[in-house]
């Protein structure tokens, strides 16, 4: 199966509008050191049952998160195309490296 992506630019730019909400797998230390302001957790180690218990909103693109989009990549797999209530879900490219890089705010520990 395919996996859709996003780059951090269009992130940002759907988040901003209120079109998207972010999810991160990576885990708890990773989370603790820093994450992208706002996002859900769900680490990878935690899944499916992490994932079951997320409120996603149904009217929000889904994006998933990790460092560079490895396992962002295979929750993706995993997920499928789409929620089970219908909602786009996409890989972050890069994963919260790239978000760093491209100067976008991180919150640190």
């Amino acid at each position: 199966m395919s996996v859709s992506a996003i780059t951090v630019q269009d992130a940002k730019a759907l988040l901003d509008a209120g079109d998207a909400i972010m999810v991160d797998v990576r885990e708890q230390d990773e989370w603790n050191n820093a994450r992208i302001p706002g996002t859900l957790f769900a680490p990878l180690s935690q899944m499916p049952q992490a994932w079951d218990t997320l409120d996603l909103p149904q009217d929000k693109t889904v994006i998933v998160q990790c460092k560079s989009g490895g396992r962002s990549g295979r929750v993706c797999e995993f997920v499928g195309p789409t929620t089970k209530d219908g909602q786009p879900v996409l890989n972050l490219t890069g994963g919260i490296m790239a978000w760093t890089e491209a100067g976008y705010p991180v919150i640190q520990g």
